[in-house]
């Protein structure tokens, strides 16, 4: 008994059995393709993670800012009070 697996069947499958299935294949193109969306795979990967740390960065800047500002408020109050 043989399985057609059609669109439906590829479209549900995750993009890592995509990507095996395509290089396992003896079709050039599907092959090529399976190259390609694991090099595609690979910078989504790697965009998700710089956007993930452009985050982390922002929360640092921000605590730092908050911190600067607390630091430059002391500052003001040790000056008014050598004044008097």
């Amino acid at each position: 008994m043989t399985y057609t697996l059609d669109r439906t069947y590829w479209r549900a499958c995750a993009t890592k059995t995509l990507i095996e299935a395509g290089l396992r294949s003896s079709d050039e193109l599907a092959i090529a393709l399976a190259e390609r969306l694991e090099e595609y795979d690979h910078t989504e990967g790697t965009v998700h993670d710089l956007l993930q740390e452009n985050k982390d960065l922002d929360r640092q800047v921000d605590n730092l800012m908050r911190t600067i500002s607390e630091l430059n408020a002391e500052i003001e109050q040790l000056r008014f009070a050598l004044k008097f």
